[in-house]
């Protein structure tokens, strides 16, 4: 169930991402005070993200060049903003954990986001991406992976590579399917998969003996499989809105 204000966004989308926005990219004044004050204080993290009711000559529509700058950050958060793209030159911040880019305009990631190998969180929800990106699937230290309310038809087999995963969001995009490399994720402890279009869950999930959450909320499941029954350090499991008929 995606959420009224991205269907609206959706259509605007052409619109939104035109260079008449934020006054020809200029850096918003709060932004470029922040930008100094980590780069005059080595600061590790920085905060360039805005509130959902932000006017869009207070958001980016790119990274600032000083930003890619500081080395040392360890944490980034540009959620909130005007970004229809990541440049190349993100792979200089090679000491990132974390990267937050919700509620931006992303259709893809490039090449160069798989070069960030100390990643270990990257948040995407809000966007526009088909597909996941090959970039991402080579970032194997990745603990937490969020891609909620994107457009995601499929998930590659590639997946299968992000063996520390411990939490990984789907929620609230297209997908009809799981592939079964899925149960090489054998660390996950929370998976979310509810507002999709699933009639079925492949039985290899059963691997996932260290699942404490499976959300399965707004799919199309009839059924509950007996293999769920294994899953004995579950605490949470979402099943609301769903079409069950029976449960096993």
């Amino acid at each position: 169930m995606v959420c009224y204000h991205r269907l609206f966004n959706t259509l605007l989308i052409t619109e939104i991402i035109s260079p008449k926005t934020n006054m020809q990219n200029q850096i918003p004044e709060h932004f470029q005070e922040r930008i100094k004050a980590a780069k005059d204080n080595k600061l590790k993290e920085l905060d360039l993200s805005n509130s959902s009711f932000s006017t869009d000559d207070e958001k980016l529509t790119q990274i600032p060049t000083e930003v890619l700058e500081l080395k040392e950050l360890e944490i980034l958060n540009l959620s909130y903003n005007q970004l229809t793209t990541i440049p190349e030159s993100i792979s200089q911040l090679t000491n990132l954990t974390q990267l937050y880019l919700n509620d931006n305009y992303l259709i893809t990631l490039l090449e160069s986001i798989s070069q960030l190998a100390n990643l270990t969180h990257l948040y995407l929800n809000d966007n526009y991406l088909t597909t996941i990106p090959e970039s991402i699937t080579k970032l194997t230290n990745l603990i937490e992976l969020c891609l909620i309310e994107n457009q995601l038809k499929t998930i590659p087999e590639s997946i299968s590579k992000l063996t520390n995963l411990t939490q990984l969001d789907l929620s609230h995009n297209q997908l009809t399917t799981i592939p079964e490399s899925i149960s090489k994720l054998t660390n996950l402890t929370e998976l979310y998969l509810s507002g999709n279009q699933l009639t079925t869950i492949p039985e290899s999930i059963c691997k996932f003996t260290n699942l404490t959450r499976l959300g399965l909320r707004f799919t199309k499941l009839t059924t509950i499989p007996e293999f769920t029954t294994k899953f004995t350090n579950l605490t949470r499991l979402g099943l609301r809105f769903t079409k069950l008929t029976t449960i096993p």
